[in-house]
């Protein structure tokens, strides 16, 4: 299986999973013309077409313990991954407890939760 790259599913059928416009994980067919969504959902098929590819992967993947940088009492996992086509870079969405926080968080407002640890921050 091909290596897996980043990009932005653009596939309106997917709004209903939840996938438009949310960042992906994706490795594209044999033929070229499909790719397999894994991440952050698994096998869901859409046109390569429909994914506009990233150059560079997330700072943080779906499912990582995070920090925001100015709560550094309060860990999240990250739940959604965005790109932001304005300013070119990615936002995030975390879960606190039970709650996904309606805030944007950009790369510099998180920090991993393991590198807090491993710092004694």
């Amino acid at each position: 299986m091909p290596p897996y790259k980043w990009g932005v599913c653009l596939d309106f059928e997917t709004y209903d999973i939840g996938l438009f416009q949310t960042v992906v994980q994706y490795t594209a067919d044999r033929a070229g013309e499909m790719a397999i969504i894994m991440s952050p959902v698994t096998m869901v098929h859409v046109r390569e077409s429909n994914i506009k590819e990233l150059k560079t992967p997330p700072q943080f993947s779906y499912g990582e313990r995070v920090v925001p940088y100015n709560h550094l009492d309060t860990a999240g996992i990250v739940v959604g991954i965005y790109w932001h086509f304005k300013l070119n870079c990615f936002y995030y969405r975390i879960r606190v407890g039970e709650k996904i926080r309606s805030k944007r968080y950009f790369g510099k407002d998180l920090i991993s939760f393991e590198y807090r640890a491993e710092r004694g921050i």
